[in-house]
């Protein structure tokens, strides 16, 4: 049978059958295929051990990819992996997350129902007393520490929900040197929604800072401070985070503040502020005109002549557990570092932060032309540009169950928060646009302005100084 094979194959191809097995392998053919006019040049063995040798290395090749692969797969999958939950937490923080209630705290044992309650219900009725020295200086400053605002149990009940809020939704903290920072809070949660929605936050905010008018949930903020790290060091304003125009009284708009460590000049980890800073951004208010240190472009870092008089100017406010300080959205700010000496008892601080619009301001979502506000400044397009807050309210003075933007006058049940889960919700496809949207408006097209405008400048001598970065852009509040 064999000889009968042999037979088949031509003298030339009998010479490639080294084992006689009479066929030619797979290598075996290709080597005969080389072979011209069945004249060889080379012996056809040597060219059997020519492609042997080679399909040996390719083999061999492939074992090192393989091995190579096997060596980076751990880390690759960990990127894989951390880049999906870091998105994931972002999505989430982009108010594509569930909304946490109060059953679900005393179901995860985070606090006791008592504790809940009391967030809920003030312990101390519906007013805070406000001295007219803290509202005297609050118009005169731009801020105010106000002492004891919350109880210690209030204070503590709040610290188990934030820290728990944290740990459920917030990722590392890239851009402000915090360990971890959750965007939007109270949106994830009824219960600090509730929490801020209470005659002694509501009546507060309206009588010291906000000229009587009504005070508007706009978005809330916690920032985790380490001992040994600092958050957001820089000189800075907030106004580009609430969606609202630039040009407006100080009255449109002010954030209440407060640490769940005790902070101050000395021990450090609290926030300094520029007194009268407030005024600096605006000709509306008694007494306001524009500071040379006023920058339109908070990207861009102060002159040294200013970051000399700021930091002559720093005042930085102390604060015990339960005080807060409320100050407006154009006082100038930054945070304090951590003094060694007197680190932070539970490792690091929570800053918290609440940020409210006056009812008869208006809404404009990009307060800065390369800085697109949180999405959540305009779920499901509830408020159109140049709309005021207030234009939420339906006749009968109340806001629509839909309406994602809230009065704090007004005490909302659980079930509408819950309710509106759909209408917080963002797709994936938005979600994304936004990012690309984020990353194009403030890593490219504010960096290319800066390149040109810099450009521009050396070209001319600076003599007519050209300026394309991120200002803020003007539209009249009233």
């Amino acid at each position: 049978m064999k000889e009968t094979k042999k037979n088949r194959l031509s003298a030339v191809s009998c010479t490639y059958d080294v084992d006689n097995k009479g066929f030619l392998s797979p290598v075996e053919g290709r080597c005969r295929a080389l072979h011209r006019n069945s004249v060889g040049g080379v012996p056809a063995k040597a060219i059997l051990k020519i492609v042997k040798e080679s399909e040996r290395r390719q083999r061999r090749q492939w074992l090192l990819v393989l091995g190579n692969i096997v060596q980076w797969l751990p880390l690759v999958a960990g990127a894989i992996f951390t880049f999906m939950k870091f998105s994931d937490r972002q999505y989430k923080q982009n108010v594509g997350g569930r909304v946490i209630s109060k059953s679900d705290y005393l179901k995860e044992r985070v606090a006791s129902g008592p504790e809940v309650d009391g967030m809920l219900n003030l312990s101390r009725g519906e007013q805070y007393d406000l001295t007219k020295q803290q509202i005297s200086d609050y118009e005169r400053d731009g801020f105010v520490a106000l002492p004891k605002f919350l109880t210690k149990t209030e204070s503590s009940s709040l610290d188990k929900v934030l820290s728990y809020n944290l740990d459920e939704l917030a990722f590392p903290d890239m851009l402000t040197s915090c360990s971890r920072k959750l965007h939007g809070d109270h949106y994830h949660s009824t219960v600090t929604w509730r929490f801020w929605q209470q005659p002694r936050v509501s009546n507060m905010i309206s009588k010291l800072a906000l000229a009587m008018n009504v005070p508007y949930m706009v978005t809330s903020e916690i920032l985790e401070m380490p001992n040994g790290a600092t958050c957001i060091p820089q000189w800075h304003w907030d106004f580009l985070t609430f969606p609202q125009s630039f040009n407006a009284s100080y009255t449109s708009g002010a954030q209440i503040w407060l640490s769940t460590e005790s902070v101050d000049a000395s021990m450090g980890g609290g926030l300094a502020f520029i007194p009268g800073s407030h005024k600096w951004a605006n000709s509306i208010d008694d007494g306001a005109k524009s500071h040379e240190c006023f920058v339109m472009n908070l990207f861009e870092p102060q002159s040294q002549k200013c970051q000399e008089l700021l930091n002559s100017k720093t005042v930085i406010p102390t604060l015990d557990v339960g005080d807060i300080i409320v100050f407006s959205r154009f006082t100038l700010h930054r945070s304090v570092p951590r003094n060694p000496a007197t680190p932070f008892v539970s490792g690091a601080r929570k800053g918290y932060t609440l940020r409210m619009g006056s009812s008869n301001s208006i809404f404009k979502r990009d307060t800065m032309n390369c800085f697109p506000s949180h999405q959540s400044t305009n779920f499901q397009g509830q408020l159109q540009e140049g709309q005021r807050y207030d234009s939420i309210l339906d006749s009968t003075g109340l806001p629509r169950d839909e309406a994602v933007y809230r009065p704090m006058n007004v005490r909302d049940s659980e079930d509408v928060i819950i309710g509106q889960e759909s209408g917080r919700a963002m797709s994936i496809s938005t979600f994304l646009l936004y990012s690309t949207e984020s990353i194009f408006r403030q890593k490219i097209k504010w960096k290319l302005a800066n390149i040109v405008s810099e450009t521009m400048n050396r070209v001319t001598g600076n003599r007519s100084k050209l300026d394309l970065g991120c200002k803020a852009s003007p539209i009249p509040d009233f």
